[in-house]
């Protein structure tokens, strides 16, 4: 199952090109990812793989020694219906783990839901719930020796704004990509090409299907800022009048209290 976000209409659903040319597309003309070597060092041993009960596969990350963050979709990729959070395995590297974590509980804003629409096998994200495509997880340490988490932004609009200015808009990301889903790549030093009146972002990071939820962070003096989560893409052939979609930080839900 794919997820796309809409951008013109379906009807260029009919155009056509090889493999290696949409992969091409898809990577905005070069693949720029790197293999992170195992076992993995902070930040990247807090990103972990997330697994559904029904056995669908995102990238999260750990964000605080309880909660980790991921996107909203990855618990409606087995049909219309909430698929829950399993496990999370953190620092997962060919079948191993740094820590694996039960997931007690996820929670996003309903609207999200909502603002699917549905077409064959595909799922498209539709305008509307595009903001609203991030989740928090409740995590239980259940073996292994926990990481470092990765901090995430606290401030308002203003201060994301002057935090993107002073990296010059330039981030990591990093995830478990669908051709390389046992192995953590990462591509540093990509770009945030606009933060969106509705707290998304367009962004120039390599990304597939796997890495859907996986972390967007600054480098700042004091060690990395998570600032939003892989979201979706456009197909291959409207590359050209759009990039990748994340959602930042200011958009994250609230667990309940218990």
């Amino acid at each position: 199952m794919k997820w796309l976000i809409v951008l013109l209409s379906f009807a260029a659903a009919l155009a056509h090109a090889n493999p290696e040319q949409e992969r091409k597309a898809l990577f905005f003309g070069h693949d720029d990812r790197v293999f992170i070597p195992a076992p993995y060092a902070a930040p990247f041993n807090a990103i972990g793989v997330l697994q559904t009960e029904k056995q669908s596969e995102c990238t999260a990350t750990l964000i605080s020694p309880t909660t980790a963050v991921t996107a909203a979709h990855c618990f409606l990729m087995e049909g219309r219906t909430v698929d829950p959070g399993r496990w999370f395995l953190a620092g997962f590297n060919k079948g191993k783990y740094t820590a694996r974590y039960r997931v007690v509980s996820q929670i996003f804003n309903p609207r999200f839901q909502a603002g699917l629409k549905y077409k064959g096998d595909d799922v498209y994200i539709m305008p509307a719930a595009a903001p609203y495509d991030m989740a928090i997880l409740k995590l239980e340490l259940v073996d292994g020796t926990a990481p470092q988490p990765i901090p995430a932004f606290s401030g308002n609009r203003a201060e994301l704004e002057a935090l993107l200015k002073q990296s010059k808009f330039t981030v990591t990301q990093a995830g478990f990509a669908e051709d390389h889903d046992d192995a953590l790549t990462a591509h540093r030093g990509c770009s945030i090409t606009k933060l969106r009146s509705n707290n998304t972002i367009y962004h120039r990071c390599d990304t597939l299907s796997g890495d859907s939820g996986s972390p967007i962070w600054v480098e700042t003096a004091h060690g990395p800022l998570l600032i939003g989560v892989q979201s979706s893409a456009p197909d291959w052939f409207n590359r050209k009048i759009a990039d990748n979609v994340g959602v930042t930080v200011l958009q994250m839900p609230v667990l309940p209290q218990r």
